[in-house]
């Protein structure tokens, strides 16, 4: 005969090691995308931890399964709840992840532009990463711009007018 308590056992140790893992592998995912986009140690950390947290409510809401504490639906709507709030949360960051990568993509702004910005100023283009804009101002003032304010703003790039002529007017352009 089965001991019951032992396989309930080993479904607990289960379920913890699957969210361990799940958090571990996104963790890294995560840190190796974000140091190749430019983004702070800072925010970095801070991205561990709500993945974290998020590993952690994984693993609770699998332990209340197993053990038999809740309905299925009851972790459902919880689940379903915990991830309205995350894309509520991440929602900011990831339209400027989305729009930085076009605008990066379609080579509309490079270093060293002279861009205008509604509300920023105009300037040259000191760094691009995949969230944001640095431009220096003609006052000498560092300016940092978030890829969402660019895209549903004002942005003239003066130095790309060139650049982009050859693009749609080579016969490549159109297909």
């Amino acid at each position: 005969m089965v001991d019951l308590s032992l396989i309930s056992g080993l479904e607990l140790v289960a379920v913890i090691g699957i969210a361990f893992i799940v958090w571990y592998v996104f963790s890294l995912a995560i840190v190796k995308v974000g140091r190749r986009a430019g983004v702070s140690r800072a925010q970095l950390v801070a991205a561990r931890k709500v993945l974290h947290l998020f590993a952690v409510i994984i693993a609770v809401l699998g332990v209340i399964n197993v053990a038999g504490l809740g309905s299925q639906l009851e972790l459902l709507t919880v689940a379903g709840l915990g991830a309205l709030v995350v894309a509520l949360v991440i929602e900011g960051i990831a339209s400027d992840l989305l729009y930085g990568f076009f605008a990066l993509k379609q080579d509309t702004i490079r270093l060293g532009d002279i861009v205008e910005i509604t509300g920023a100023g105009k300037g040259a283009v000191v760094k691009l990463n995949l969230r944001n804009i640095w431009v220096k101002t003609d006052n000498g003032a560092l300016v940092v711009v978030e890829y969402t304010r660019v895209e549903h703003g004002r942005f003239l790039n003066y130095s790309a007018a060139e650049r982009l002529k050859q693009r749609f007017d080579s016969k490549d352009s159109i297909k």
